[in-house]
């Protein structure tokens, strides 16, 4: 079992993060994979585009019942320049397809790049995204009802988001995982035992596991796999490294399969880190 080398690679990342946060001299690391390539933080939490929302959009609206849909508007297009003009346009609270489509065609960038945006055939992204979005406000007091109803649990909020078009098992995880910080999901008795195992860190797991790579495992043993991982991690965590959630250890999964990829000459990661 790979633990060490999964640990290492977590604490490493976060302390390149405190160190920039801190405003220490570059380079932040003396690891020649971390120096060169780009590799997500540990915590979400800390991701610009998070910050972002969770400051100008999340927080402000923690407890009112607008943030279930706001939390879904933002990670469909997932973009600050994006989320910026639906806020001055007042969009999160007050969702006018119409009126997003006209206030957003003239930008050079809709959604973000950083995952796939998945939308119907025949549509632009924007156009796509509207129509996603527009599907579950036709849904109104039946939508505020389920998740209502699965509030205490993240993975039956993830189930809840499940059915509806183009959302998908990683869109879904992304909106759940802001859940958890509002009055959605803050009370969910899963936190620390639920996490959605994609593609990469299922990949992740099979290092960690030492199995071959592609290997197919069920999810729910990569999730009591996972649940593993973050039992053992107050043994491994360096001091300046706060305590993990299953989605973290989820998340980072995936970048450290990105990281023994380049470590085993399997391949490289598309983004180069390019200081200043």
């Amino acid at each position: 079992m790979e633990a060490e080398r999964f640990f290492d690679f977590l604490n490493e990342r976060h302390l390149i993060y405190l160190k920039k946060l801190r405003g220490e001299n570059y380079p932040w690391t003396d690891d020649p994979i971390l120096h060169k390539y780009k590799f997500t933080n540990v915590f979400r939490e800390n991701d610009k585009t998070t910050v972002w929302f969770r400051e100008n959009v999340r927080e402000p609206m923690r407890l009112e019942p607008e943030v279930a849909l706001a939390t879904i508007i933002f990670r469909w297009f997932n973009l600050i320049n994006s989320g910026q003009i639906l806020l001055e346009e007042d969009l999160y609270r007050n969702w006018d397809s119409k009126h997003c489509y006209e206030v957003l065609e003239k930008e050079d960038q809709w959604v973000t790049g950083a995952y796939i945006i998945k939308t119907p055939n025949g549509m632009n992204k924007l156009e796509g995204v509207c129509y996603c979005v527009d599907q579950i406000v036709n849904d109104g007091n039946k939508f505020m009802d389920s998740i209502y109803e699965a509030r205490h649990s993240l993975h039956k909020l993830w189930e809840v988001l499940m059915p509806y078009p183009f959302m998908g098992p990683f869109m879904a995880y992304e909106v759940v995982t802001d859940w958890r910080h509002t009055w959605v999901g803050e009370t969910a008795e899963d936190i620390m035992t639920w996490g959605n195992p994609g593609p990469g860190a299922k990949r992740g797991l099979n290092r960690v596991q030492g199995r071959p790579v592609d290997k197919n495992i069920k999810s729910i043993i990569n999730i009591q796999e996972m649940q593993e991982l973050l039992d053992m991690s107050p043994d491994w965590l360096h001091g300046q490294v706060p305590s993990l959630e299953m989605r973290d250890i989820e998340h980072t999964l995936c970048e450290f399969d990105k990281y023994e990829r380049v470590r085993k000459g399997e391949g490289k990661p598309r983004s180069i880190y390019r200081y200043g």
